[in-house]
Order: C-alpha cells, then sequence, then structure tokens
C-alpha cells in the first residue's frame, strides 16, 4: 500500500466516524424509549431473566432451544478438542521456546508502518483456545440459570477474552501480563457492576452494548491483520509458468486468515441479528447458528497454527488510530443498540 493510498483510507476512515457520531445522535434525538416490558422469571433462581414475559417468549424458548443445547455442545467438544491439541503439543512448544525467542519481529520495510510478528503458540493460540472454553461456559451456565444479573458475572468472560484478542492485536502480538491482568480486572469488574446496578430493561441493553462494541473491533482488526499479510505473502510468492505462483514465504497462508476474518464476522452477525432483531425468533436463531460457523473456524484455526510458527503482518497502531478504532466500534455498537428500539 502506497503511502498516498493509506492517507485517502485513514481520511475515508475518519469521515465514516464522523458520520456514525452523526448518525447516533440523530437516531438518539428521534427515538421513543418504551416503558420496559414485564421480566422472565427464571424457574431455577427465581430471579428476572432479560426475556420478556409474553406468550412469545415460550415461542421463542421452544424455536430455539434445541439449536441453543446443539451449540453449547458443538463448543464443548471444540473446546475439549483444543485442549487436547495444546497438551499434545506441549513438549514441542517447551522445545522451541529453549531454542528461539517465543515471538520473533523483523522490520517490514519503511514503506509500511508494519511489523512481521510471530504469533507463538505459547500466546495468541492459547487465548483462542481460552476463548472457546469461555463460551462453552457462558453457554452452560446461559442454559441453567439463565442470561441475567447472575449469569453477567460470567457471561463477561467471553468479553474478556475478547479484550485479550483485541489487546494481542493491538500490541502488535504480544500481550503485556501486568497491564493486562488490570485492565481484564478493571473491565470485567466495571462491566458487571454497572449492569447490576442499571433497571432492567437497560441492564441488559448495556450488556449488550459493551459486547458489540468488541465484536466490531475484533473483526476489523483481524481484517487488518488479513489484507497486508494476504498482500506481503503474494509478493514474495516466486512466478511459475502458466501465471501461477509458488509461495516461498513464512507469512500465514489465506486460508488461516480467512478462518479468522470469517469466524469474527459472524459471530458479529449473529450478535447484531439478535440486538437488532430484539430477541425475536428469526434473530435469535440467526445469534445462535452463528456459534456453528465461528467457533469450529476458530478450532480449526488452532488445528493448523499449532503446526507451524507462522508470521503475520500486524499494521502499526498509533494512539490517533486506536483512539478511531474505539470510536467507530462504540458509535457502530450504539447504532445498533438504537436501532432495536426503533424495532419496537
Amino acid at each position: 500500500m502506497t503511502v498516498d493510498s493509506d492517507k485517502v483510507l485513514n481520511f475515508l476512515f475518519q469521515l465514516l466516524v464522523v458520520i456514525q457520531l452523526i448518525a447516533v445522535a440523530i437516531l438518539y434525538a428521534n427515538v421513543q424509549f418504551p416503558d420496559p416490558p414485564p421480566q422472565q422469571i427464571s424457574s431455577l433462581t427465581g430471579l428476572p431473566v432479560w426475556f420478556t414475559a409474553s406468550p412469545g417468549f415460550t415461542a421463542i424458548n421452544e424455536t430455539v432451544g434445541l439449536t441453543e443445547y446443539i451449540a453449547a455442545f458443538l463448543i464443548g467438544a471444540l473446546s475439549a478438542y483444543c485442549v487436547y491439541i495444546k497438551l499434545r503439543n506441549k513438549s514441542s512448544i517447551s522445545s522451541n521456546l529453549t531454542t528461539r525467542s517465543p515471538v520473533e519481529i523483523s522490520p517490514a520495510g519503511s514503506q509500511e508502518p508494519a511489523e512481521e510478528i510471530v504469533w507463538t503458540k505459547l500466546l495468541f493460540n492459547t487465548i483462542v483456545t481460552g476463548y472457546i472454553i469461555v463460551t462453552f461456559i457462558t453457554f452452560i451456565t446461559a442454559a441453567i440459570f439463565g442470561v441475567g444479573k447472575l449469569w453477567s458475572a460470567i457471561g463477561i468472560y467471553h468479553n474478556v477474552l475478547e479484550l485479550c484478542l483485541v489487546a494481542s492485536l493491538l500490541q502488535k502480538g504480544t500481550f503485556n501480563y501486568i497491564i493486562g491482568l488490570i485492565v481484564i480486572v478493571v473491565y470485567s469488574t466495571s462491566a458487571v457492576a454497572i449492569t447490576s446496578q442499571l433497571d432492567w430493561y437497560w441492564d441488559a441493553t448495556f450488556f449488550k452494548f459493551q459486547g458489540v462494541i468488541l465484536d466490531f473491533l475484533l473483526a476489523a482488526l483481524f481484517i487488518r491483520v488479513a489484507i497486508p499479510t494476504h498482500n506481503r505473502r503474494r509478493s514474495e510468492s516466486q512466478p511459475l509458468l502458466g501465471g501461477n505462483f509458488m509461495s516461498t514465504s513464512s507469512l500465514a497462508p489465506r486460508y488461516q486468515l480467512i478462518c479468522l476474518v470469517v469466524a469474527a464476522t459472524a459471530h458479529l452477525l449473529g450478535n447484531l441479528s439478535n440486538v437488532i432483531g430484539n430477541t425475536q425468533t428469526i434473530p435469535f436463531i440467526i445469534f445462535n447458528l452463528s456459534y456453528f460457523i465461528s467457533f469450529p473456524l476458530y478450532a480449526f484455526y488452532v488445528h493448523q497454527a499449532e503446526k507451524t510458527r507462522i508470521k503475520y503482518v500486524i499494521p502499526d497502531t498509533s494512539f490517533f488510530k486506536f483512539i478511531l478504532l474505539v470510536l467507530w466500534a462504540t458509535s457502530a455498537s450504539a447504532i445498533a443498540i438504537l436501532l432495536s428500539f426503533y424495532h419496537n
């Protein structure tokens, strides 16, 4: 990517952020927030859950219950498989760490503000594995307790692992464990505390809002990694007769990048469907079905990435770009939340 095209893309992204912020202001100024509907009560805990107490709830529960349990079983199986892979390769990981640096960094050249990073088996793949396991736990606890204030203390860790993935992408493939631990504790405690203090319907709305922000960030950051990595790998390939290419690059193959992008995007679209559709039957089914796409792809990525150490091109993220990314994701999440009220 040339310097001029990079400037154009940066300008267009800044313009998009401004447009989204204006859209949030317009939507908020014209929305009419309805009175909160009656809340469903959990038959197990006797506590309110984040569903409306209406005849439609029974229909939704009967319609999506099967897909929810199947999704939980699938993610549980994937969790067990990823743990098996990690344990099987534990000895080889230890030997690799004794012979080479856990993270290899080499300059990508003065033309592009990027670095080539080796995401190690000990770091990024472990976070992805933890992400799958925690998602399985949140599914099981949601089925037992119901999705509500009590569940949010556990459900927040699905978002915490997304935050870890985002942090590793923003930190050029590395993760500062001390700062990371502080951020995780502050984030999880604050999110759960705010959720617990808000009244129904705003508690569920806030929890969805903060989760969708991370979903937007994760999808965008994977795309930011996939495009320059694919372009660099193609430029390093050797031309063959017939117009084909033979790759001699140590950069990640395209299918691994596609796995990450499609997994994050499918999860984002599923959440958006559920948020904007406001837990109606079809949007809720789409939300559950998105897990059938996202987490098998994450598990497939772990399976493939454990075999070799592969480099990725991590674009440089300045503080200004970081602020823009956060504003973009926050405003996009706010638009989705506000549209859900218009849907009513």
